[in-house]
């Protein structure tokens, strides 16, 4: 379900809008807290869909925190891009206070404690961002807040990409802006690497490490192909075959190759040797059985049921 809509505590009695504020701002992003007066001034634009955030607002100043507690009943397991439009935001998160101003753009974490505040008279576009669309495009998880370039390169396209998103909400239907937010994730993520690894580091393999670990992970489910990859990584399938193809491989490729060597574990497993080598196959992520022994000799140069034998008599 996507929705588009545009919030004001102006529309509320005065006595009230400080409390509203909380609870629109709350239930948008996650359970915090708030110090504000009672008789606040704030205004929001929000679109949402099943995935992803995208707010704007305005308001007054005010405190904002997320403890420690209220992770731990309230998970969110997202990420939240913060990015200036008017004013200057104090973030702490994990011990470091980082200062944003409307040049740049703060990556931080929902599910760690943090303090935001701001004067009055701020703005601010914030989009919130599932964490594992966005883990398995870094080279290396933001362990605090991270600054970004807003105003130049990738930041600038991201920043570009999400305003369009923005205004053009009430025109566009849900997968299309899912897509679009899957695209920003994407800018966001060779940003953030661009910024953050080392120089020897090579953005682009850790797209490939990216795949991998995707693929590593989900082997064992059959239904797992190079289009599902893609889906679930919200990139497109020729952008996944585009980066294997660097390594020599493709999605059908690597996928089969991850479960071979899933299979292969178990059969070495002692946990696994009440399984037979069918039941083995079809855990692993292979649906015939003959197609699985026939991959299993090719790869490994024998047959499972030797690597199963060769593990029992270690035994």
């Amino acid at each position: 379900m996507y929705t588009v809509d545009t919030l004001q505590t102006t529309d509320r009695d005065p006595r009230d809008r400080g409390e509203w504020w909380r609870h629109q701002v709350s239930s948008i992003h996650c359970p915090m807290s708030f110090k504000l007066p009672d008789n606040y001034h704030g205004r929001l634009q929000h679109q949402r869909s099943d995935t992803y955030q995208l707010v704007r607002w305005w308001g007054d100043a005010e405190d904002i925190s997320r403890d420690q507690k209220q992770i731990r009943t309230d998970p969110h397991d997202a990420y939240e891009l913060l990015i200036p439009v008017e004013g200057v935001l104090a973030l702490r998160q994990s011990d470091e206070t980082l200062r944003v101003a409307p040049t740049q753009m703060a990556l931080t974490s929902l599910d760690q404690s943090m303090d935001l505040r701001h004067g009055d008279g701020f703005s601010s576009i914030a989009f919130v961002v599932p964490r594992e669309r966005l883990d398995l495009r870094l080279l290396r998880r933001p362990h605090s807040g991270v600054i970004l370039n807003a105003t130049s390169g990738l930041g600038r396209i991201v920043v570009d990409l999400i305003s369009s998103v923005r205004e053009n909400g009430a025109s566009l239907e849900g997968s299309q802006f899912d897509a679009l937010c899957d695209r920003i994730v994407d800018l966001l993520a060779l940003a953030y690497n661009a910024d953050t690894a080392a120089p020897s580091l090579d953005v682009q393999d850790g797209l490939v490490a990216s795949i991998r670990r995707f693929v590593r992970e989900n082997a064992h489910d059959p239904g797992l192909t190079g289009a599902v990859v893609a889906a679930r990584l919200g990139w497109s399938l020729r952008n996944i075959q585009t980066q294997l193809q660097r390594v020599d491989t493709t999605p059908s490729d690597l996928i089969r190759a991850e479960r071979l060597a899933l299979a292969r574990v178990r059969l070495q497993d002692p946990a696994w040797h009440r399984q037979s080598v069918t039941q083995v196959a079809y855990a692993s992520g292979f649906g015939d059985l003959s197609t699985f022994s026939n991959a299993y000799r090719r790869h490994f140069g024998e047959r499972p049921s030797d690597t199963r034998s060769s593990a029992l008599a270690e035994d």
